[in-house]
């Protein structure tokens, strides 16, 4: 018996190692993945740019869930701790004058929503209210979806692609750097393997030495390599143009979970970025000034796919078919 119970102590120290290495890991890597931040008046001058713009901006929201404010900021930090906040896992949808979309994230099914928002019960949270998945709201229009770009491949982000690509006709592209293709950890490997694995998906590596990359085919859009998150998180810029004026947006991923953590400069809470998903929290302090300027000084619309009430208070109507 003895015996039996230190091998069973040894098993669990083992384990404990193997898990706090894999973690180690993680967060020094993370900081390898900094690269130069763009000035923020060259972005909004690139978009400018760009005559062949996307004429609207719509989302699609796959799984709501209510949750107290300090599961995604830093109550010791956050003047409104108590403050209402919906986690959303949405899907934006750029369309251009001739039909083609670009879709920025792609959300979850209702099953995989059922599954994802279980463990944020145990903090608080609401149970999860799954939504129509993207496909089925595309519709008709989900032919029309020419590309992807994922703000990082956490599965909540991506595990709607595979509904995308049932029944489809042709290929959708993926547009990555290689910190998010091929560069993953154990936090985005899943889904990494779900974007891979897709049937219709057509892998398209981006970077460069330019800062702000562009998407063949889709003008007044950029991508911003930003990692802080995971090492292959990209912040997504675009300007559309629907015939009242130019319109100047930021997809910020999960740089934030709250609209505030990008207004007041908040971190998550401590907890979450050392042991729940490992970040590089100074990165990502660089990466919510660089936003908020952008914001502030060149009046781009922030949008934080996790915050609900701040999409909805954006005024970015919810998809509807316009064709």
């Amino acid at each position: 018996m003895r015996k039996l119970i230190l091998g069973l102590l040894g098993l669990i120290v083992l384990a404990v190692l193997v898990a706090g290495a894999g973690l180690l890991w993680a967060h020094l890597s993370l900081r390898g993945e900094r690269r130069a931040l763009p000035p923020a008046d060259r972005v909004a001058t690139a978009l400018s740019g760009d005559t062949d713009r996307p004429v609207s901006l719509r989302w699609i929201n796959t799984a709501s869930q209510d949750m107290p404010r300090s599961a995604v900021l830093e109550p010791e930090l956050d003047p409104t701790p108590d403050a209402p906040y919906r986690m959303s896992h949405p899907s934006f949808v750029l369309e251009w004058e001739d039909g083609r979309i670009l879709l920025v994230d792609v959300g979850m099914t209702p099953e995989q929503a059922k599954s994802f928002g279980g463990p944020a019960e145990l903090i608080g949270a609401r149970p999860i209210e799954p939504h129509e998945p993207t496909a089925a709201r595309l519709g008709s229009r989900r032919d029309d979806v020419a590309g992807i770009v994922f703000s990082h491949m956490h599965v909540d982000h991506v595990q709607g692609v595979v509904a995308l690509c049932e029944g489809r006709r042709g290929p959708i592209r993926v547009f990555g750097t290689k910190g998010q293709l091929v560069r993953t950890n154990y936090t985005t490997q899943p889904g990494r393997d779900t974007v891979g694995d897709a049937a219709c998906v057509e892998l398209v590596a981006i970077g460069g030495a330019s800062p702000l990359i562009e998407l063949e085919g889709f003008p007044g859009v950029r991508v911003i390599e930003a990692a802080g998150h995971t090492p292959g998180s990209q912040v997504v810029v675009a300007e559309v143009d629907d015939g009242t004026g130019p319109q100047r947006y930021v997809f910020t991923g999960d740089v934030a979970n709250a609209r505030d953590g990008i207004r007041l400069d908040l971190p998550k809470p401590w907890y979450y970025s050392a042991f729940i998903v490992p970040e590089d929290t100074e990165r990502l302090g660089e990466v919510r000034r660089f936003v908020h300027t952008l914001n502030e000084e060149h009046g781009f619309t922030v949008l934080v796919q996790h915050d609900e009430l701040a999409i909805e208070e954006s005024g970015v109507p919810p998809w509807a078919p316009q064709r």
